[in-house]
């Protein structure tokens, strides 16, 4: 596995190549050079993304608040266009899962006519970012300015003290934020701490070869949580698409429909999620980072 530090190399040379394979492979997808549909694109440049965020953030501590702030915001920004689209094709996807009953769909017509209009939004989101803005060549300008500007990243020095404490700032604002969602479990509490999930996810992924035994499993214990706060986002995001203009979807006797099963799934979905987070977060940041610690020096 490509993202993932190598005992056979000092950490610098490390974060180069992940870095550098990361941006290259978001390059590969949006100049056309991987076949996939445009959607598959979408969905790959934005992963990479995610990653290299993960990673600015491993080393945020040693790098500098300005070299941090530059990439990250050039990332993040890269990144939001392609959320559109996404989050167009996941309101069709979403809504199909919860009109089907027992594995058999039972859309009827008025989930069809529904279906149709969001199907509709999703093709005008699609051709105003990528055609009518031309976000793919946006975004192959923003790694190509990123691959220039790497060697920021790695002026960092070989050994723990450049990662430790980017480990343990991410797990301590999960943390923070699950104790946040578990007491008020709101959209944008929830949505903030996916974010800080998947973050760490991705840097447990890159420390994984540590201790391969226990880290594997935790990162996709991450993994786990963060598509089940994933899942809970998208009907989030469902509701309020149909909610906010009843007409449009049919009237409110179908929009109510789709309401009470959006409910129901997300109280089912936020259930798992605190009980993942209690698994995941039982920590103190400084006795997780600590073990962290203790295997990298076995490690390297």
């Amino acid at each position: 596995m490509s993202f993932e530090l190598r005992a056979d190399e000092g950490l610098p040379s490390g974060i180069h190549r992940i870095a550098k394979s990361e941006i290259e492979k978001i390059r590969e997808y949006v100049n056309g050079s991987s076949e996939g549909s445009r959607d598959e694109m979408v969905h790959e440049a934005r992963k990479g993304l995610k990653r290299l965020r993960a990673m600015l953030r491993l080393v945020r501590p040693t790098i500098g608040r300005k070299v941090y702030r530059k990439a990250n915001i050039a990332f993040r920004d890269a990144a939001r266009p392609l959320s559109e689209v996404r989050d167009a094709k996941i309101l069709v996807e979403t809504l199909d899962k919860i009109v089907k009953t027992n594995g058999k769909s039972q859309r009827g017509q008025a989930f069809t006519a529904v279906r149709q209009e969001l199907v509709r939004h999703q093709h005008g989101v699609r051709e105003k970012v990528l055609d009518h803005d031309d976000t793919f060549t946006m975004v192959d300008s923003v790694m190509k300015d990123a691959l220039e500007h790497l060697d920021g990243w790695v002026d960092v020095h070989d050994g723990w003290s450049s990662v430790g404490d980017g480990v343990q700032r991410v797990y301590r604002r999960g943390r923070r934020a699950f104790t946040i969602a578990s007491e008020e479990p709101t959209v944008e509490h929830l949505h903030e701490w996916r974010k800080q999930v998947k973050y760490l996810r991705h840097q447990l992924e890159l420390l994984q070869p540590m201790k391969a035994n226990v880290l594997e499993p935790l990162a996709g214990r991450a993994e786990e949580l963060g598509d089940v706060l994933g899942d809970d986002h998208d009907l989030a995001m469902l509701r309020r698409e149909v909610a906010g203009d009843p007409e449009r979807f049919g009237g409110p006797e179908v929009v109510d429909s789709i309401l009470g099963r959006i409910d129901r799934r997300r109280e089912r979905l936020e259930r798992r999620a605190l009980s993942l987070g209690r698994r995941i977060f039982r920590s103190v940041p400084k006795d997780f980072v600590e073990r962290l610690h203790a295997y990298w020096k076995a490690w390297s």
